[in-house]
Protein backbone atom coordinates (compact mmCIF):
# COMPACT_ATOMS: atom_id res chain seq x y z
CA UNK A 1 0.00 0.00 0.00
CA UNK A 2 1.42 3.50 -1.11
CA UNK A 3 1.98 6.03 1.94
CA UNK A 4 0.38 9.30 1.22
CA UNK A 5 3.17 12.05 0.47
CA UNK A 6 3.60 14.71 3.16
CA UNK A 7 4.20 18.05 2.62
CA UNK A 8 7.60 18.70 1.89
CA UNK A 9 6.89 16.03 -0.89
CA UNK A 10 4.04 18.22 -2.77
CA UNK A 11 6.46 20.90 -2.27
CA UNK A 12 8.93 19.56 -4.61
CA UNK A 13 9.60 20.86 -7.80
CA UNK A 14 9.74 23.95 -9.66
CA UNK A 15 6.86 26.91 -8.97
CA UNK A 16 5.92 29.65 -10.80
CA UNK A 17 4.56 32.64 -8.81
CA UNK A 18 1.27 33.36 -9.64
CA UNK A 19 0.44 36.05 -7.48
CA UNK A 20 2.81 38.35 -4.85
CA UNK A 21 1.48 40.35 -2.23
CA UNK A 22 4.01 42.49 0.16
CA UNK A 23 2.90 44.99 3.04
CA UNK A 24 -0.50 45.11 2.02
CA UNK A 25 0.31 46.19 -1.88
CA UNK A 26 -0.51 43.38 -4.83
CA UNK A 27 2.07 44.02 -7.12
CA UNK A 28 1.20 43.77 -11.12
CA UNK A 29 2.04 40.40 -12.76
CA UNK A 30 4.82 42.06 -14.93
CA UNK A 31 6.99 42.34 -11.55
CA UNK A 32 6.99 38.83 -10.82
CA UNK A 33 6.11 36.92 -14.33
CA UNK A 34 9.94 35.53 -14.39
CA UNK A 35 10.41 34.20 -10.71
CA UNK A 36 10.20 30.75 -9.44
CA UNK A 37 11.04 28.85 -6.38
CA UNK A 38 12.30 25.15 -6.82
CA UNK A 39 12.51 22.88 -4.02
CA UNK A 40 14.70 19.82 -3.80
CA UNK A 41 14.70 17.83 -0.94
CA UNK A 42 14.78 20.14 2.16
CA UNK A 43 16.70 23.36 -0.02
CA UNK A 44 15.15 25.72 -2.37
CA UNK A 45 16.31 28.09 -4.77
CA UNK A 46 14.19 31.25 -5.79
CA UNK A 47 15.04 33.47 -8.72
CA UNK A 48 13.11 36.89 -10.88
CA UNK A 49 12.93 38.47 -7.53
CA UNK A 50 15.61 40.65 -7.30
CA UNK A 51 18.40 38.99 -5.27
CA UNK A 52 18.65 35.61 -6.23
CA UNK A 53 18.05 33.29 -3.03
CA UNK A 54 19.02 29.81 -1.85
CA UNK A 55 18.41 27.91 1.57
CA UNK A 56 16.90 25.42 3.34
CA UNK A 57 13.40 24.60 4.07
CA UNK A 58 11.97 22.88 7.32
CA UNK A 59 7.73 22.11 7.50
CA UNK A 60 5.67 22.08 10.34
CA UNK A 61 2.38 20.19 9.38
CA UNK A 62 1.47 20.03 12.97
CA UNK A 63 0.48 23.52 13.03
CA UNK A 64 -2.53 25.21 12.72
CA UNK A 65 -2.37 26.71 9.97
CA UNK A 66 0.70 24.78 8.80
CA UNK A 67 3.99 26.36 9.17
CA UNK A 68 7.97 26.76 7.88
CA UNK A 69 10.92 28.11 8.35
CA UNK A 70 13.31 28.88 5.75
CA UNK A 71 17.30 29.70 6.33
CA UNK A 72 18.93 31.88 4.00
CA UNK A 73 22.33 30.26 2.88
CA UNK A 74 22.79 32.69 -0.11
CA UNK A 75 21.46 36.57 -1.58
CA UNK A 76 20.94 39.23 0.04
CA UNK A 77 19.52 37.31 3.19
CA UNK A 78 22.53 35.23 3.50
CA UNK A 79 22.27 33.75 7.53
CA UNK A 80 18.45 35.10 7.87
CA UNK A 81 15.64 32.69 8.84
CA UNK A 82 11.94 33.43 8.26
CA UNK A 83 8.85 32.24 9.38
CA UNK A 84 5.61 31.74 7.31
CA UNK A 85 2.41 29.86 7.20
CA UNK A 86 1.07 27.89 4.00
CA UNK A 87 -1.37 25.86 2.39
CA UNK A 88 -2.24 24.00 -0.48
CA UNK A 89 -5.37 24.05 -2.65
CA UNK A 90 -6.68 21.96 -6.04
CA UNK A 91 -6.37 19.03 -7.73
CA UNK A 92 -3.21 17.18 -7.82
CA UNK A 93 -2.63 18.16 -11.74
CA UNK A 94 -3.30 21.71 -10.61
CA UNK A 95 -2.17 22.33 -7.01
CA UNK A 96 -1.40 25.75 -5.60
CA UNK A 97 0.90 25.95 -2.71
CA UNK A 98 -0.36 29.41 -0.92
CA UNK A 99 2.23 31.09 1.73
CA UNK A 100 2.57 34.26 3.92
CA UNK A 101 6.05 34.98 5.19
CA UNK A 102 7.15 37.30 7.48
CA UNK A 103 10.17 39.20 5.60
CA UNK A 104 11.75 40.65 8.23
CA UNK A 105 12.52 37.92 11.42
CA UNK A 106 10.14 37.58 14.17
CA UNK A 107 7.38 34.81 14.59
CA UNK A 108 5.46 33.41 11.44
CA UNK A 109 2.07 35.32 10.65
CA UNK A 110 -1.32 33.52 11.99
CA UNK A 111 -3.61 34.49 8.95
CA UNK A 112 -2.72 34.96 5.25
CA UNK A 113 -2.84 38.33 5.29
CA UNK A 114 -0.92 41.63 4.57
CA UNK A 115 -0.96 45.29 5.42
CA UNK A 116 1.21 48.76 5.26
CA UNK A 117 4.46 48.09 7.68
CA UNK A 118 3.42 44.20 8.43
CA UNK A 119 6.89 43.26 7.01
CA UNK A 120 4.82 40.63 5.63
CA UNK A 121 4.98 38.55 1.65
CA UNK A 122 1.88 36.56 0.49
CA UNK A 123 2.71 34.73 -2.49
CA UNK A 124 0.42 32.30 -4.47
CA UNK A 125 2.52 29.42 -6.54
CA UNK A 126 1.63 27.00 -9.18
CA UNK A 127 3.50 24.53 -10.95
CA UNK A 128 5.81 25.72 -13.43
Amino acid sequence: MATMPNDLDLMQGTWKVASLEMDGMKLPSIMFMMAKVVVTGSTFSSTGLGSGYEGTLQVDETTSPKSFSIQFTKGSEEGNTNFGIYEFSGQPDAIRWKLCLAMKGGPAPTEFTTSTGSGRAMEVLKRG
